[in-house]
């Protein structure tokens, strides 16, 4: 599958230091490529990992858990997801698999920030999605976003992990009102922390013509929803497209950094959308990926050995 992407990372107009990272990697065994610039990528039976992290922690100690957490992700998923192929794996051990990667990357982030004192408390966000035999697989933590442009609709795929999205869930705060809480950018889970992870996963099969955001809360915050529909729906250049969106989260105050990652797949391979069709979005129950993962996963890599 032929993939067209763009990303970029801006420090915003307020903090000397950018906390925000990006990582895109064939999982073949190549080199990730964190922060750096292309065009396309062919993404062939290992499938393709994407992945924007927001660090916290002041000094340097964000940059570091972006970063730490997106090559641990990377890491675990090059020697357990390219192994498998679609005729040997099962897609809840897919699943298991992403969210097992997650879990290491925020274990080495607290390794890191135990290790070094200057580092402690230190965290991450991480919204992470891999391409794969035509759907695309999400893990969430924290309040980093996915978003997906079909049809001319612009859908939310992830949830925020925040106070206020909590708040809006029980009912005592409007979406409109959680937007301009000023607790909104507390988010309840995050990659270093002590406290048992809450890792998001859900499907979502791919069609001809998607286009697939990856993005910090520098981005949207800034740039409302509409706003990024309507840049996303001109037919621009996945470049052009994320230097606009980027212009507007600047224009509107730049307060954080702003990082995305656009895809934009064309591919005949995948089908075209019908007409009116639902989003197949799909959010397994993680306790139901547990029993028997490792049993399976072992004789998927053995090649169904028993």
């Amino acid at each position: 599958m032929l993939i067209d992407y763009a990303a970029i990372t801006h420090p915003g107009h307020v903090r000397k230091n950018n906390e925000d990272a990006y990582l895109l990697s064939a999982l073949d065994g190549e080199e990730p490529i964190i922060n750096a610039t292309a065009r396309a990528l062919k993404v062939g039976d290992a499938g393709l990992l994407v992945a924007v992290a927001d660090g916290m922690g002041g000094a340097a100690a964000g940059e570091v858990a972006s970063r730490e957490g997106l090559a641990a992700v990377a890491l675990f998923l090059f020697g357990h997801w390219g192994r498998l192929t679609p005729a040997s794996a099962v897609e809840d051990e897919l699943l298991k698999a992403l969210e097992t990667a997650v879990e290491r990357a925020s274990d080495a982030v607290l390794r890191y920030s135990d290790d070094d004192r200057t580092a402690r408390g230190m965290g991450s966000t991480l919204t992470a999605a891999v391409i794969w035999n035509g759907c695309a697989y999400f893990a969430q933590v924290g309040d980093s976003r996915a978003y997906l442009v079909r049809q001319g609709g612009l859908h939310q795929i992830t949830e925020d992990q925040t106070l206020v999205n909590d708040l809006v869930a029980q009912g005592s705060l409007t979406r409109e009102q959680a937007r301009v809480h000023p607790q909104r950018n507390m988010i309840t889970q995050a990659l270093g922390s002590p406290q048992p992870l809450r890792v998001v996963l859900s499907r979502l099969a791919l069609c001809r013509g998607d286009r697939l955001l990856c993005c910090s809360d520098g981005l949207h915050g800034e740039v409302p929803d509409a706003h990024i529909l309507a840049v996303l729906s001109q037919g621009l250049s996945p470049r052009r497209s994320l230097e606009l969106l980027v212009e507007e989260a600047l224009a509107h105050g730049g307060r954080d950094n702003i990082t995305g990652v656009l895809l934009s797949l064309n591919d005949p391979a995948l089908d075209l959308p019908e007409p009116g069709e639902e989003l197949d979005l799909v959010q397994p129950s993680v306790e139901a990926l547990r029993p028997g993962f490792w049993q399976r996963l072992l004789r998927s890599l053995r090649g169904g050995a028993r």
